[in-house]
This record gives structure tokens, sequence and C-alpha cells, in this order.
């Protein structure tokens, strides 16, 4: 079954509903991720351990949280499962992932966000001030370099609650899932060191 799709373009869902629109990333064995037990809904037996891949499982774990009107929770989760090519290994070290251990790669010919679950997210370069919307992870990636984006733009109001040495560098990349925020800013290793720039991540640059 490796590399077949976990849901296929035209099944029905429980719903009545069909599936239109799919992803390169939901594949059984897939290089982007796999359908995995840690996932919601997942199987597991034992200590736990998912039965299919033979791959030790931690669902969750929660050291902390804090509570307030944007919760701080740090929880983990671990997959000893090994894709052939597995994302960046977390702050945590191989297997473990976190909901903020999310990573960007830049390369000359396209941009990759590895998220928390392992998968690899594709997009193409941006110009400075340029956004892309990734509509089956409903994820928008915009590049900085603009004090600001054209009104037309979904991003338009969230842009402007950025500082503004954030919104015009060109060397700085943010993720966001939703027009009202929060915003996750990236950069490329060059970037940081020439910034020292507190508001950042740990990011990965790759490429020339």
């Amino acid at each position: 079954m490796s590399g077949k799709p976990a849901a296929r373009q035209g099944d029905m869902t429980q719903t009545g509903g069909s599936i239109v629109q799919g992803s390169a990333g939901v594949m059984i064995g897939a290089p982007t991720g796999v359908a995995c037990s840690v996932c919601p809904g997942g199987m597991t037996s034992g200590n736990p351990v998912n039965p299919l891949l033979g791959a030790k499982v931690q669902p969750g774990e929660t050291d902390f949280a804090l509570p307030g009107p944007l919760p701080f929770v740090l929880s983990r989760t671990y997959n000893s499962y090994r894709t052939k090519t597995p994302a960046p290994v977390g702050i945590f070290g191989p297997g473990w992932k976190a909901p903020f251990d999310i990573r960007l790669q830049i390369h000359d010919n396209e941009l990759i966000i590895n998220d928390n679950g392992g998968r690899s997210i594709h997009f193409e370069p941006l110009f400075p001030g340029e956004t892309a919307f990734s509509r089956s992870e409903s994820l928008w990636l915009a590049r900085g370099g603009v004090p600001a984006l054209h009104e037309s733009n979904p991003l338009h109001t969230l842009w402007q609650s950025l500082p503004e040495d954030i919104r015009t560098s060109p060397h700085l990349y943010l993720a966001t899932n939703s027009a009202q925020g929060p915003w996750w800013i990236r950069a490329g290793l060059r970037a940081y060191r020439e910034r020292r720039n507190p508001y950042l991540p740990r990011c990965r640059r790759t490429g020339r």
C-alpha cells in the first residue's frame, strides 16, 4: 500500500460529501509524511505502538500550560517512524514534535515549510512583499520587504500589526493560518546572523 493516497479525490465522506482536493503529502508512506497513529483517530496498542508501522508513539506529553486570553501550552508528541526524507530534527531530538516546532527551508527554486507533524509543504519562491496561499493546508506564507500590502490582499490589516522593521525586511518570511493571526515569523540563517532579531525562532536555510 506504500505510496497510495490515504484518501482519494472523489471518495465519499461520512457526511455524504465528496473529496474534491488532495494533498501530495497525505500518502501512505509518502516522503512528505505518513498517516500514522500519533495523528487524531490513529491506531495504537500496547505501550503504545502502531501495529501497522511497528513504530513507538507517544500521542501527547504536556510539560506545562499557562492560562490566559492566548494560553501558552508546551506539549510534545513522539513517533519513531522515519520516512525516506524526514523533516529536520526538532529541539527535543529525533522523533519528537511540538506545536511550535515549524521550520522554513529556503531553496533557490522553492520554499518548504516543515510542519509539526513531520510533513513538508511546498511553495514557489516569493518576491519581497509577495504572499502565497495553500488551499489544501489553509496556510498563508508572506515575504517581508514592503511597508504595506495592497488593500485587496486578505492579509492587509494583519500585516499592519507587525513592527515596521519586520514588514520592510526582505529576509523575513511570515506564516499564518488566519487573516486574524497570529503570525509565525521565519528567516534564513543568514538574516538571523545579521540581525540577531529577538522576534525570530530557530530556522534553517538551504541552497546557495
